[in-house]
């Protein structure tokens, strides 16, 4: 049909042809230029999502550490604290120098104080010894209360008491126990004064040290 001919038909026809042309047109403009860009934009919400997922992990990673040194700084401030009631090593006479002097002072007669096996623990030592005296139950008690206020951490365990056959003002009774005085040996310190990884996983908590004897 030549272009000439477009004049004697109907508008309708003309309309529809114009129509198609500029469908066609239309189509083109689409696939060539803007499908591209669909394409890269496509590309860029594929990115953001990763580099959301990755700032999430960020977070949750940054997150555990926190705690990890929130943790880390709580067990220390422990530590510390307990450190100052766990004498060391080489201060362990000192200690039971004045557990015997106690013993002394409360009217106790010691029969025997010998040292057994050292109790290994995870950051502190224990000292247990085997303790035998005759003395009465005011004055036991009364030894007791003093280790209860001792400014050290012991702790007895194993007690047994019997009444003496032959008994005197001062001696009405016999006790056996076991005395453990806790401390802190040079190889613990020198693990606590190691610096801990910042990645390193959060420590389990420590086996606390027992109570003062009451």
């Amino acid at each position: 049909m030549k272009i000439g001919n477009l004049h004697e038909l109907p508008w309708y026809y003309r309309l529809a042809i114009f129509g198609g042309i500029a469908i066609t047109l239309y189509g083109g403009f689409w696939y060539f230029i803007t499908s591209g860009m669909h394409d890269e934009v496509a590309q860029l919400k594929e990115q953001v999502a990763t580099l959301k997922q990755q700032n999430m992990s960020a977070q949750i990673d940054s997150q555990r550490l926190a705690n990890f040194k929130a943790l880390y700084a709580s067990k220390q401030l422990e530590y510390d604290d307990l450190k100052s009631l766990l004498p060391e090593q080489r201060e362990l006479t000192n200690v039971l120098q004045g557990i015997q002097d106690r013993a002394s002072s409360s009217r106790l007669v010691l029969r025997s104080f010998s040292p057994k096996e050292d109790v290994q623990l995870d950051f502190y030592n224990g000292k247990k010894i085997s303790v035998g005296v005759t003395s009465t139950y005011a004055s036991l008690r009364d030894f007791f209360e003093q280790m209860a206020r001792y400014q050290r951490i012991v702790s007895i365990s194993n007690f047994e008491i019997t009444q003496l056959d032959k008994q005197t003002q001062g001696r009405t009774i016999e006790a056996k126990f076991d005395l453990t005085a806790y401390y802190v040996s040079a190889e613990s310190l020198q693990r606590a004064a190691k610096p801990v990884p910042a990645a390193a996983a959060a420590p389990a908590g420590a086996t606390p040290a027992p109570a003062p004897a009451k």
